[in-house]
């Protein structure tokens, strides 16, 4: 029995510990389903810049790790690739290790975004379809996109 129990908690053990996949990403054709907390307005959008967004690199401008709070990563690392991010009916997604961003791009080509637990993202989309923006959380860094 002793056994038996030391198993159950060995085997609960590592699932605890194995790492989350982040939700599947949305294709372009996929409609994206609003969470609570997508930031802008479903009024004031177009599709105009739907589509996949092929992610750049991102690169780590925080202020020594100055915005870190308790629980965070410990480091702010940069990245060769930021995640593709899409657009689907005017709403931007973009699926960042365990997180969701999600907001709704403006027809002057702003796309604001959060996620459910405070960070944020701030970009705009300019006339060669290219997309710069700064993410806010822990860290915070600067990344682009180019339409697919």
């Amino acid at each position: 029995m002793k056994r038996f129990i030391l198993l159950c908690a060995s085997v609960l053990a590592i699932g605890a510990c194995a790492s989350q996949q982040p939700p599947p990403a949305a294709s372009a054709t996929t409609p994206i389903t609003p969470t609570n907390y997508a930031a802008g307005s479903p009024a004031n959008t177009t599709t105009a810049f739907d589509g996949a967004w092929i992610g750049g690199p991102i690169r780590n401008v925080s202020a020594g790790e100055a915005m870190r709070a308790p629980g965070d990563a410990p480091n702010c690392p940069n990245d060769n690739n930021a995640p593709t991010l899409t657009i689907a009916n005017g709403l931007g997604q973009l699926d960042f290790s365990i997180l969701r961003f999600q907001g709704y791009v403006t027809p002057q080509g702003v796309l604001v975004m959060r996620t459910s637990v405070g960070q944020k993202f701030e970009g705009q989309i300019n006339s060669q379809n290219a997309l710069a923006a700064k993410v806010i959380g822990g860290c915070v860094y600067d990344a682009t996109w180019k339409r697919a």
